[in-house]
C-alpha cells in the first residue's frame, strides 16, 4: 500500500469515529447499542441510511429503534449500490399504513419516492440517471440513441404498428430527422408488426440501449427512411416542441415539456417560449406533460410563474417537513454542506443551517414573462407525469383567475420532495422529506391527480381502458394528434380531428386486446428522472 492510499484510509477511519460518535451524541434515544464502532464502509453507510432516515424522512415517526431495524443486516446485493438500495426498499416499508413510498409490479417491489443513487460516473452530479439504461439527466446531457419509448396498436399480435413517443432533441434519432409518431417497421434484419412473439427481442434490443442498431419505417410526412443510429452522448433542450395555434378565434401556445432540468438547461428556452407566446397574443395554453417526470422545485416555480397572469400574488405552494425538521432537531444535517444542482458545495452552510418551518417554506408567487393574461390552461398527463410536474398543476389549480383543466391519464401520484444526501462522497441519497400543498391546502395526492375527478378535464381511455396516448401517428403539436385534439375541445375549440377519417380508422384499430399492445401499455418506463428536488431551503 503506498503513503497516500493509507493517508487515505486513515482518514476514513477517523471519519468513521467521528460520525459515529456525532450520531450517537445528537440521537441518544434511537436505541442503538448495535451501533458499535467499525471500519467496514458498506456497515457505515447502512448505518447512515437509516440514521438520516430517522431525522428527516417525511415518515420519519413510524420507524422503528436502530435496534429493531437492525441497517447493518442489508449485505446481500451483487453491488454496495444493490446493498443499500435494499435497506432503502425496508425503510420505505415504514412510509406509511399504505406504504406510500413502496410501488409494486411484476411482483416486485421498489421504492416509488425516495432513492440512492451512484453519481461518480456523472462528476458527482446530484440527480444524474436513476437506475436508467438510457435518458437524459437533469442538466441536460443525454447518452444514447435518443428514443425515448414506443408505442404499439393493431387488432391482434400478428397485426400492429409501432410508432415513437418522443425523440430527445440533440440526438442521434432527432438529427436522422425522427420525431414523435414515426413509425417502426423493421429493427436490425427482423420485420416489425406482423409477429409479436417474434418481434419481442427486436424491440426489446431497440429500448434497452442498444450501443447501434438500424431501424426502418415511415416519417410523420409519409416519407420513408431506414437508418442506423450509435449511441453517443449530446446535449439536449427540454423542450420537445412548442408552437402557436390559431384555432376558434384563439391564439393558443402549445408547449411539449420532457423535464424540470437545472436552471442552465431550462429556464432560458422556457422564456424564449413564453416570450414568443406573448409577442403572438397566445390566450390560453396548453402544456404537455404527458412523459415529464419532474425535476427541480425552482424550475417548476419558474414555469407556475411565468403561465399565472399579471399580478397573481400569495401561495404558490407550501413545503411541509416533519416534525423532527420543523422543530430544527435534524442536527444530523449539519453534516451535509449545500450543494447545487451540478453536485458543488455552495457557501459554507450546511443542511443544519437551515430552517424547516411552514413559514419559511412558503413559496409566493412572483409573476416572470411577458405573457401577461392567460385564463385557461390545459395540461396533457399520463401515469409518467410526476412529482414537479404535479407540483405545477396543483398550485396552479388554486389560482382563482386560471382554468385549469387536464386531458389524458391518472398522473404517477407523487406529492412529496427530496433534496440529497452525500455519502461516501459518490452516492447520493433522497430520502422522501417533505410534502406539498397549494394555497387552499389541496394535496397528498398519493394515487395521482385524474382528469375529471380532482380537476376538471378529460380522461383518454378507450373501451378496453387502453391509454389513447398509445395509438398516434402523430408528432408533438399536431392538432390531429388525440390528446391535443381533446385539449382544444376542452378549450371551447370543435377541431376537425374529431371526425376526420384518419382518427377514425385509428379508432377501429383500437379494437383489439392484443397481447402486444398489454405488454407497450405495461412496461415500466424508466426513461425519465421522477422527483422532485428542492436545492434551496429558506433560512430562520
Amino acid at each position: 500500500m503506498n503513503s497516500r492510499s493509507f493517508n487515505q484510509l486513515i482518514q476514513y477511519a477517523l471519519f468513521c469515529f467521528v460520525f459515529l460518535s456525532a450520531c450517537k451524541k445528537d440521537s441518544p434515544n434511537l436505541g442503538n447499542t448495535k451501533q458499535t464502532p467499525t471500519t467496514d464502509r458498506v456497515a457505515l453507510t447502512n448505518d447512515s441510511i437509516f440514521l438520516y432516515a430517522k431525522e428527516i424522512y417525511y415518515w420519519n415517526d413510524n420507524l422503528p429503534s436502530y435496534d429493531d431495524f437492525n441497517p447493518r443486516q442489508y449485505t446481500a446485493g451483487s453491488t454496495d449500490l444493490a446493498k443499500y438500495e435494499i435497506n432503502l426498499l425496508n425503510i420505505a416499508g415504514y412510509s406509511s399504513s399504505n406504504k406510500y413510498d413502496i410501488l409494486s409490479s411484476n411482483n416486485k417491489d421498489e421504492t416509488k419516492f425516495s432513492y440512492i443513487e451512484d453519481v461518480s460516473g456523472n462528476g458527482g452530479v446530484s440527480a444524474g440517471i436513476r437506475n436508467l439504461t438510457s435518458s437524459v439527466n437533469l442538466q441536460g446531457e443525454g447518452n444514447d440513441i435518443g428514443i425515448y419509448f414506443v408505442g404499439a396498436y393493431g387488432p391482434s399480435d400478428n397485426d400492429y404498428k409501432v410508432f415513437i413517443q418522443a425523440v430527445y432533441p440533440g440526438s442521434p434519432a432527432a438529427k436522422a430527422g425522427l420525431t414523435r409518431g414515426a413509425t417502426i417497421t423493421k429493427i436490425g434484419n427482423e420485420v416489425i408488426g406482423d409477429n409479436f412473439d417474434l418481434d419481442q427481442n427486436a424491440i426489446n434490443q431497440l429500448l434497452n440501449d442498444p450501443f447501434s442498431i438500424r431501424i426502418e419505417g415511415e416519417k410523420v410526412d409519409g416519407t420513408a427512411y431506414a437508418v442506423s443510429l450509435a449511441k453517443t452522448t449530446y446535449d439536449s433542450s427540454p423542450i420537445y416542441k412548442d408552437t402557436v395555434l390559431s384555432a376558434g378565434g384563439k391564439k393558443i401556445g402549445y408547449l411539449a415539456y420532457a423535464r424540470f432540468s437545472n436552471d442552465d438547461n431550462s429556464l432560458e428556452p422556457l422564456n424564449n417560449v413564453f416570450q414568443k407566446f406573448a409577442t403572438q397574443g397566445v390566450q390560453d395554453l396548453v402544456i404537455d406533460l404527458r412523459y415529464n417526470g419532474g425535476g427541480y422545485v425552482t424550475t417548476a416555480q419558474h414555469l407556475a410563474n411565468l403561465i399565472v397572469p399579471t399580478g397573481t400574488t400569495g401561495t404558490m405552494f407550501v413545503e411541509q417537513y416533519n416534525t423532527t425538521m420543523q422543530q430544527g432537531k435534524a442536527t444530523i444535517l449539519k453534516n451535509q454542506p449545500v450543494r447545487n444542482s451540478n453536485g458543488d458545495i455552495i457557501g459554507r452552510d450546511t443542511y443544519g443551517d437551515y430552517g424547516y418551518d411552514l413559514k419559511t417554506n412558503t413559496k409566493p408567487f412572483e409573476k416572470k414573462g411577458n405573457l401577461t393574461g392567460v385564463k385557461n390552461v390545459v395540461f396533457l398527463v399520463t401515469g409518467s407525469t410526476a412529482s414537479a410536474s404535479e407540483l405545477v398543476i396543483n398550485s396552479l389549480r388554486a389560482v382563482p383567475s386560471l382554468t385549469v383543466k387536464l386531458v389524458g391519464t391518472t398522473t404517477y401520484g407523487k406529492p412529496v420532495g427530496f433534496f440529497p444526501v452525500r455519502l461516501e462522497g459518490i452516492y447520493d441519497l433522497y430520502l422522501a422529506s417533505f410534502s406539498t400543498k397549494n394555497a387552499n391546502g389541496e394535496g397528498d395526492y398519493y394515487d395521482g391527480l385524474t382528469p375529471g375527478n380532482q380537476i376538471a378535464g378529460k380522461i383518454m381511455l378507450d373501451g378496453q381502458q387502453q391509454d389513447l396516448d398509445t395509438f398516434s401517428d402523430y408528432d408533438f403539436g399536431d392538432t390531429h394528434e388525440l390528446y391535443l385534439a381533446e385539449a382544444l375541445n376542452q378549450l371551447g375549440v370543435v377541431s376537425s380531428t374529431s371526425t376526420s377519417n384518419t382518427v377514425m380508422s385509428v379508432r377501429t384499430k383500437q379494437g383489439g386486446t392484443s397481447p402486444a399492445l398489454n405488454l407497450m401499455k405495461g412496461t415500466a418506463k424508466k426513461k425519465e428522472f421522477k422527483g422532485m428536488i428542492e436545492t434551496r431551503i429558506g433560512k430562520n
